[in-house]
């Protein structure tokens, strides 16, 4: 007989001090490193917390994974105004494995396959909310552009300038220092059956592409940023140079006058 269970992942923090949520919650920890938590709430009930600022639910009711969220958020803060979320089904049976675009079906649960799903699950509403950022980003720094094309100047009030490089900076490292596991999770080596249930999964949720796209993404903000942040300098460098020489003309002047 064919159980079914649902895993939910949101996005809720840029970042999370695993060290500093380990002993306010009510789960058993199965595994802890400064990169993931695990907790175990009950048979088939587990709780996955990474680094890079998602927590995946496996198995929970809506009443658990508000009260667990709650305590997060007591030594964490409220987290990100609009959180990613991502859902996926879990059917287990008497049937092949495999990997469809809204479920996975297998034989039976282990923590090891529970693990590759909710890292699959996570990187994906981590990568939803970062592909959002981006967006705006590109928004942003296309607007500094289009005003660059069409009067040939922005505006010397840098403060947006400097946000739009300082948050474009922080994201790129994020994503390449904790979003970017590109590299199977131990568990693969295992058996061949987890490693390419992994690869499906990753392929499901085009973990890979997505990353490629948010990276080219970025690289078009940072190179838009640096054209704008060069104009800028350059155009306060010829603003500086006409004042001294104003200034030098002005005593000049000055100096002439009083001679007179």
């Amino acid at each position: 007989m064919a159980s079914g269970y649902l895993m939910q992942a949101i996005n809720l923090y840029d970042s999370i001090h695993i060290k500093s949520i380990r002993s306010v919650l009510s789960g058993r920890v199965v595994d802890s490193s400064p990169q993931e938590l695990r907790l175990q709430y009950g048979e088939n009930t587990y709780l996955f917390i990474y680094r890079f600022g998602c927590l995946v639910f496996f198995n929970m009711s809506n009443e658990q994974v508000e009260i667990e969220m709650n305590k997060i958020k007591m030594v964490l803060g409220n987290g990100l105004p609009n959180p990613t979320t991502e859902t996926y089904q879990i059917n287990v049976g008497d049937f092949p494995n495999r990997v469809a675009f809204e479920y996975v079906e297998v034989k039976e649960l282990s923590l090891d396959l529970l693990r590759l799903i909710a890292i699959s699950v996570g990187q994906s509403a981590a990568l939803e909310y970062f592909e959002a950022l981006a967006d705006r980003m590109l928004n942003e720094a296309s607007a500094f552009m289009q005003t660059l094309a069409s009067f040939g100047a922005v505006s010397l009030k840098t403060k947006s300038l400097l946000k739009l490089i300082g948050t474009s900076a922080s994201a790129r490292q994020h994503i390449i220092s904790n979003v970017a596991i590109l590299d199977p999770p131990d568990e693969t080596w295992k058996s061949k059956e987890l490693e390419e249930i992994f690869k499906e999964l990753q392929a499901n949720f085009d973990i890979e592409i997505r990353f490629r796209t948010l990276d080219r993404k970025l690289s078009l903000i940072q190179d838009n940023i640096e054209i704008l942040a060069d104009f800028t300098s350059n155009r306060r460098t010829a603003i500086l140079e006409a004042s001294v020489v104003f200034l030098i003309f002005f005593e000049i002047i000055l100096a002439l006058i009083h001679k007179r």
